[in-house]
């Protein structure tokens, strides 16, 4: 790696992880807390059972506007795959997942990320535990945010 490569991931590096707080500094959002309704409870059945399959709570997950939990998971991609799918949950409803270069990975903060609600459908399609209707008010749920990318420097 050139010494211009290493300048320039200390420099995406310092960028990105300015732009919002961490998990580290937002304990309730990295264990997840859900409102007390009707969406809260949906919301909580994906986190549990996506948890269930591996994805875990991270406190080195940038926590955006209105985040309100958030995991982060291999999912449906090969154990060897350096990316991963982070999923947020906010507030408001909205259920949004990126995949992205893996947290520790030379190029997570210079590459742009991905929409991943392909991959919460498939895994809500095989999740025969939680009953049809339930998964297509899940579904209702899933949306994007863009706050990722205010974290790429230009």
């Amino acid at each position: 790696m050139s010494i211009k490569e290493i300048a320039g991931f200390a420099a995406d590096t310092c960028y990105g992880v300015t732009r919002y707080p961490w998990g580290l500094t937002r304990p309730k959002v990295t264990w997840g807390h859900f409102p007390d309704s009707h969406t809260g409870r949906l919301q909580k059945i994906l986190f549990e059972n996506l948890q269930q399959q591996g994805f875990k709570r991270t406190v080195w997950q940038l926590v955006f506007p209105g985040q309100n939990a958030g995991l982060i998971g291999k999912g449906d991609l090969p154990p060897d795959s350096s990316e991963e799918y982070h999923v947020r949950f906010y507030g408001g409803g909205i259920i949004d997942c990126e995949r992205e270069k893996a947290r520790f990975d030379l190029r997570h903060w210079c590459g742009e990320r991905e929409c991943g609600l392909d991959f919460l459908h498939r895994f809500l399609d095989e999740q025969a535990a939680i009953s049809r209707l339930i998964r297509e008010d899940i579904r209702s749920l899933l949306g994007k945010k863009h706050y990722s990318q205010n974290c790429l420097r230009k």
